[in-house]
């Protein structure tokens, strides 16, 4: 029987039997209806995931017994993606924080582009700030990661590059992008012949619905971002988002042995 699996903050490895976070409590009793003696997975966002046993229910408060360090197969990209996002519509956000989980993202950036319609601050940013925790949490745990993705809010472009330059890392094995809509960019299959396969970090950056303002788009290109080609069709966000992640992961990251297991498995049924 598969495990439910959770994610919390930390667990309590030196200790064997301690209490659930509240929320995570009343979402094992009230909404999934967990009994005593269940087994349960507890991802920890560091690395780890704990096989645990749930050991005593009271109201509002779920104990659970640690039973040990689970091996779980290496899930986590070997390539460093940080996706910078100018800021659209709500549920747009959301469905590109899952996706950009599920993808393999280390870092994701929101900020408010010049087009963008609005931008984040204050309480209502700390508000989003919770809600895509949690949702990039959940899909930690559905795609069997057990690293948590880093979200932050800049208020805008000139921000997030500045961010960028104190963490440049090995510049020799990053790689700067930006998606360019309607204007002439560099296929990624040409970048990658350019590059090599040695890159370990990409730095890739969308624009708003309504697409770069010239200001931007020449900012990027002063900070070594190359115009990168999504194809000749218009994309919605979410859709280039997940687009532009599986083209990096195929050409640099870990989707490129999956692509050939594939090849030969099919070579090898034929």
């Amino acid at each position: 029987m598969t495990r439910r699996c959770f994610f919390v903050q930390e667990v309590a490895s030196d200790t064997r039997i301690f209490d659930l976070p509240p929320r995570l409590s009343r979402q094992l009793e009230d909404v999934l209806r967990a009994k005593v003696g269940e087994s349960i997975e507890l991802i920890d966002g560091q690395g780890s995931a704990w096989a645990c046993v749930i050991t005593g229910m009271r109201r509002g408060s779920v104990s659970v017994s640690l039973i040990g360090k689970l091996e779980r197969p290496a899930c986590e990209s070997p390539l460093a993606i940080v996706l910078g996002i100018g800021i659209v519509r709500s549920d747009t956000m959301d469905l590109v924080v899952r996706q950009a989980t599920e993808m393999g993202v280390l870092r994701l950036a929101f900020f408010r582009a010049l087009r963008s319609q609005y931008g984040l601050r204050g309480r209502p940013a700390e508000k989003k700030m919770e809600r895509w925790s949690k949702i990039a949490n959940e899909a930690i745990c559905q795609c069997g990661r057990t690293k948590r993705l880093e979200i932050e809010i800049f208020e805008d472009l000139g921000h997030f590059l500045t961010s960028l330059e104190a963490d440049e890392g090995a510049p020799e094995h990053t790689l700067k992008i930006f998606a360019l809509e309607r204007e002439p960019g560099e296929g990624l299959k040409n970048l990658r012949s350019e590059t090599g396969p040695d890159i370990h970090r990409v730095l890739a950056v969308l624009g708003p619905e309504g697409g770069w303002d010239k200001v931007e788009s020449s900012a990027l290109v002063g900070a070594g971002f190359k115009p990168v080609s999504l194809g000749p069709r218009t994309l919605r966000l979410e859709t280039a988002a997940v687009a532009l992640i599986s083209s990096i992961q195929l050409l640099w990251g870990d989707m490129e042995d999956a692509l050939f297991y594939g090849s030969r498995e099919d070579v090898h049924r034929s």
